[in-house]
């Protein structure tokens, strides 16, 4: 009887303007609309202005309750992508880990996480297939991230 081989790393890109999740992982490809920052993704409440803005990804969450705001898209660069585990807010998520010399800004926290009434601070959130992506991610044991401002690569400003 021959081992099974090795399910290869994912590989995965986050462009930002774009909301778009797109790479490989657990042996699939996948191309997903996802949301970042500004309580993209929320079941509650309607997004603000900096959801998927490049040009806040130095913004942060600030307040919580009623005066809460929420932080912009995850800053741009490469990010460990942990497997997927139980969060006891989140859910099942995949923590975000920044690669140096990535510019965090005094940010971090990331997850790629559910839909849920609260939405995204930063955290790339998947508008369709979480499940699947979460099962990928766990077959392949996490990987790499790379989160680009926009699809050509280059900065806005």
């Amino acid at each position: 009887m021959s081992a099974q081989p090795a399910v290869p790393k994912a590989n995965l890109t986050y462009y930002i303007f774009e909301g778009v999740l797109v790479g490989n992982a657990g042996g699939r490809s996948f191309h997903l609309l996802a949301l970042s920052g500004g309580g993209g993704g929320s079941t509650k409440s309607r997004p603000a202005a900096s959801m998927n803005n490049p040009y806040m990804t130095a913004l942060k969450t600030t307040s919580p309750g009623a005066q809460h705001q929420h932080g912009g898209p995850l800053p741009s660069g490469w990010y460990k992508i942990l497997k997927p585990a139980q969060h006891p807010h989140l859910g099942r998520s995949a923590l975000l880990e920044p690669r140096i010399p990535n510019a965090m800004m005094g940010r971090g926290g990331f997850f790629i996480h559910g839909r849920g009434p609260h939405g995204s601070d930063g955290c790339i959130v998947p508008l369709s297939q979480f499940k699947e992506l979460m099962d990928a991610l766990d077959q392949s044991g996490g990987g790499t991230l790379r989160v680009e401002e926009g699809l050509g690569a280059s900065r806005f400003a």
